[in-house]
């Protein structure tokens, strides 16, 4: 159900369930979850890129698996919910770069696994669909990530009609951040963890939690937490390495590369 592994400073989650267009079932879920925290505790890997197998990207969540919980016990269906719903955010807020690499449709819950990412590179044959009401249900899980990214009125549209989306209009609306051809994804997304990889690691880590503390701050409300973040990472051994790095012209010894 899911391939994981590591090269170099970079660890590759894969969902491979071509059967089933890498659905969500909650097998996966779990899967995906371990291979993250297995990725965060391994220092030596960087950024995550994650992916599905062939060419989609995943379908969303396993109807059959979905069917059998709405008339099942109803804490059930609820702890399951939470579940799916704690692997967005432990996405969203993963203390390393993720690259959602993404080789064909996401459907439902699969544009919801791509949002929680930081980057998302998509191939040109690609769309994406917020089908969730043709089925009597709503993208509730996934909401949160995918409104940041296309603003209310858009959200509001796309959950509503469940139209799909091809990947160049996604790319319009800020759905998606790239779109290659689908011989160059990969290419594209090396081009994204070279650049990610060229940054410390807490300084990466910091950059989205400042992101997420910030987004709904207004200036004047932001001052004293950007100004004691700031503070404190200019005392950091990293920003020491940093700034006498680029003085001496030699590169940071944080800085990684694929190999």
């Amino acid at each position: 159900m899911l391939e994981v592994e590591v090269r170099g400073p970079v660890g590759y989650v894969t969902i491979s369930r071509p059967e089933v267009r890498n659905a969500l079932g909650p097998e996966v879920v779990g899967a995906i979850a371990a291979g993250l925290d297995r990725m965060e505790g391994d220092t030596a890997v960087r950024a995550i890129v994650l992916t599905g197998s062939g060419k989609v990207f995943s379908a969303g969540a396993d109807l059959s698996s979905m069917r059998k919980q709405g008339a099942g016990d109803a804490e059930d269906n609820r702890r399951n919910a939470f579940e799916m719903g704690r692997l967005f955010h432990r996405i969203y807020d993963f203390p390393k770069p993720v690259i959602a690499r993404v080789p064909g449709p996401a459907i439902g819950g699969g544009v919801g696994l791509m949002t929680a990412c930081d980057v998302i590179v998509a191939v040109e044959s690609a769309f994406f669909s917020f089908s969730e009401v043709r089925l009597g249900i709503v993208p509730a899980l996934i909401s949160p990530f995918c409104i940041r990214r296309l603003g209310v009125a858009t959200a509001r549209r796309l959950f509503l009609t469940g139209e799909r989306i091809p990947a160049p209009l996604a790319r319009e609306i800020g759905l998606v951040d790239d779109v290659t051809s689908d011989a160059d994804l990969d290419a594209g997304v090396n081009r994204v963890l070279d650049a990610l990889l060229q940054g410390a690691p807490g300084a990466l880590a910091a950059a989205k939690k400042l992101v997420s503390d910030v987004a709904h701050l207004s200036p004047k409300e932001a001052l004293p937490y950007t100004a004691d973040l700031l503070a404190k990472l200019r005392a950091s051994e990293e920003a020491s390495e940093g700034m006498t790095a680029f003085l001496e012209k030699r590169a940071p010894r944080w800085k990684a590369s694929r190999g």
